[in-house]
């Protein structure tokens, strides 16, 4: 065959904007999981999150355990904890900016929320494109 073939995929463009994620906030499959995920990549470091099932309460149930378990990893074992975020793909610089800009009180609920935002995205940009 003399030539060369062409083929073209058409890829399903979607576009990703504020109104689009918050719709996403209340999806019941994305908040199970995302805590799963949470659960999942906390139990890498030895660290148990649990999820009780309730979506309606999953961010501050989720929030509430992973503060004291950063500050745990914090003080105890700091290459686990740093190994954490890399393992979640939490952005670096701004680890490093609220360890850097924040007091000692907020550090962990900062960090929290950081978590708490990737795991969502990662598991919402699952469910857009797979």
């Amino acid at each position: 065959m003399s030539g060369s073939l062409l083929i073209s995929i058409k890829l399903k463009k979607t576009v990703i904007n504020n109104a689009f994620i918050e719709k996403y906030r209340i999806d019941l499959e994305v908040i199970r999981n995302t805590a799963a995920q949470i659960i999942k990549d906390f139990g890498l470091s030895a660290v148990e999150i649990t999820f009780s099932g309730n979506e309606q309460i999953a961010y501050e149930e989720l929030k509430s355990q992973i503060i004291p378990a950063l500050n745990k990893l914090y003080k105890s074992n700091h290459s686990a904890f740093l190994s954490l975020f890399y393992r979640i793909d939490v952005n670096e610089k701004k680890v490093h900016e609220v360890i850097s800009n924040s007091s000692k009180e907020d550090q962990a609920e900062q960090l929290s929320k950081l978590v708490l935002e990737r795991e969502f995205m990662k598991v919402l940009y699952k469910k857009i494109y797979s």
